[in-house]
């Protein structure tokens, strides 16, 4: 960037893995273009995003945010609301919200009621979901390369803008990102399966596994890679994944249905060496 050009100012509200991650990755591949200001409740993860270089400046207040062009929110998907409702008193109609939660459509459903009832329709946002991340939390699983060729899902925004849709794009492509653009109905309908079915089988598995455990302690002298990837997704955090399963629990129960169907035939055939097989090979074709 050239000496004498204005930076891009970027808020981002929530310095846990994802934005944490965020920031650094702006400031390893872009970083004399962004200036990062981070907001989080917590002062000690406040002094480690500055410590590792997440952010420029960092604050405990929303007001911080003011006069930025563009503010992330990087919270779990049950508190987006309430705080574009304070943002919404902050911010001017220069800036660009958007978010990287895992559902879409309730967000904007319920943004758009928002807008309405606080006659605040200037307000510009861009929901977006970075396709990356792992079972770890916090500012210290935070890192510049947790975007590198991930996916980006962008479901548009509220204003209908394309320029603001582009602007965001381009400041996840700077964290080495992807962009995907589909709809909020289809996003949230695909990412029930992929992410948040699997994420269900997960959980449901490690209770069986500690069940187990109880009686028989020895168990994990005999746990190999299926079933270290099980755990590992697992330990998965309960204050961000609750509030995913319960706003996209429609999508989620049509998926975990037909899963259940499945493994269901499993369980009739499984005693038949020869009905097991065929229905391995038909997952596999």
């Amino acid at each position: 960037m050239k000496i004498g050009v204005k930076k891009i100012r970027i808020g981002i509200i929530g310095l846990g893995q994802m934005g944490g991650s965020l920031g650094l990755a702006l400031k390893k591949n872009a970083g004399s273009k962004y200036y990062i200001i981070g907001i989080a409740r917590r002062q000690e993860t406040l002094k480690t995003a500055h410590k590792i270089g997440a952010v420029d400046k960092v604050s405990l207040s929303l007001q911080d945010v003011k006069g930025c062009d563009i503010v992330v929110i990087c919270t779990p998907v049950d508190t987006i609301v309430s705080i574009y409702k304070q943002l919404s008193k902050i911010v001017g109609e220069d800036t660009i919200i958007t978010d990287a939660g895992s559902v879409k459509e309730q967000i904007e459903q319920q943004l758009r009621i928002t807008n309405y009832e606080l006659r605040k329709e200037r307000l510009s946002f861009v929901a977006a979901h970075p396709m990356a991340g792992n079972e770890k939390n916090g500012i210290l699983s935070a890192s510049a390369e947790m975007f590198k060729a991930a996916n980006v899902v962008i479901t548009g925004s509220l204003k209908k803008s394309l320029k603001n849709e582009k602007f965001v794009a381009k400041m996840w492509k700077d964290t080495g990102a992807n962009i995907i653009n589909m709809s909020a109905k289809k996003h949230d309908e695909l990412v029930a399966l992929t992410s948040h079915l699997t994420h269900c089988i997960a959980f449901s598995f490690n209770k069986v596994y500690k069940d187990v455990k109880k009686k028989s302690p020895e168990v994990d002298k005999i746990t190999a890679g299926s079933f270290k990837s099980m755990v590992r997704v697992a330990s998965s955090g309960a204050d961000m994944w609750a509030p995913i399963f319960a706003a996209n629990s429609k999508n989620i129960i049509k998926h975990m249905d037909a899963f259940i169907k499945e493994f269901n035939i499993f369980k009739k055939v499984l005693k038949n060496k020869d009905k097991v097989k065929k229905e391995i090979l038909k997952t596999q074709k």
